[in-house]
């Protein structure tokens, strides 16, 4: 790489062949950052998705879950994101996910239910790419995830299943930025299941904020960022929390 800065045009289109472009611009690519900037993988997990087996919502664990055939991505998008890890070269690597792709374990030891209308719902898929995330040739995965209204932090295990498989990846949920307003919807209903999960490094289910991920080439820095209310315009937003992962070793550390 030359020992200047390199000016890099990125485009977002809707369509494969880049012809109904959306989004533009230009960065500048640096020399002290070479071989360590992120790599984005968009994932898609509405349009292909199978019907789960248990239904949509909260219900026991199936095992028709665990089906080969059962998917959230479809073949295609899933082979995709399967064979794209082993040619990356970034230093951190992003799966930019619409549904949380940790665990949330409802009952505890004295059940099996889950929400289905998420990965969970779809554990032999799940299986499938944390196995791909495991080796030397993916480097520092990292997941960001929405829909969930809720702010959380998990560790990715490669299989849940075993509470003792290792931790490859970590996940952060951002919660709304307005919806549900200022009141206590997911706290109540969540919160009782969080001891359920000690994946979960942190949970805050009735903030209403974003998230801010600071990148560089040792560590990956998120805040959570939040505001006491969303009823009036005049409010400064805060850091709730912050975490990092270090290059190297998967899992949040709260700092």
């Amino acid at each position: 790489m030359p020992q200047r800065p390199v000016p890099v045009e990125w485009r977002v289109a809707t369509d494969e062949r880049m012809r109904h472009v959306v989004r533009r611009g230009t960065v500048a690519a640096l020399p002290e950052l070479a071989h360590s900037v992120h790599e984005f993988s968009v994932l898609d997990g509405r349009q292909y998705r199978s019907v789960p087996p248990a239904g949509w919502g909260e219900s026991p664990a199936s095992e028709a879950s665990y089906d080969p055939s059962v998917t959230m991505l479809g073949e295609r998008q899933e082979r995709w994101l399967l064979d794209g890890p082993a040619d990356s070269r970034a230093r951190w690597n992003v799966l930019a996910n619409n549904v949380m792709m940790g665990r949330l374990d409802h009952d505890g030891p004295s059940g099996d239910v889950l929400w289905h209308d998420a990965w969970d719902g779809f554990p032999a898929a799940r299986t499938r790419v944390t196995d791909r995330l495991v080796g030397p040739e993916v480097r520092n995965p990292v997941v960001i995830t929405g829909d969930w209204h809720s702010t959380v932090v998990n560790d990715i295990r490669r299989d849940f299943d075993d509470p003792d498989s290792p931790v490859v990846a970590t996940e952060f949920v951002g919660t709304s930025i307005s919806t549900n307003g200022d009141g206590e919807v997911y706290g109540p209903y969540y919160g009782p299941m969080i001891r359920h999960n000690p994946h979960i490094r942190f949970f805050a289910g009735d903030r209403r904020g974003y998230v801010r991920c600071t990148v560089e080439r040792d560590e990956w820095r998120t805040d959570l960022r939040m505001v006491p209310t969303v009823g009036r315009p005049d409010v400064t937003a805060y850091t709730h929390a912050s975490f990092v992962v270090e290059n190297g070793r998967p899992g949040a550390r709260q700092v």
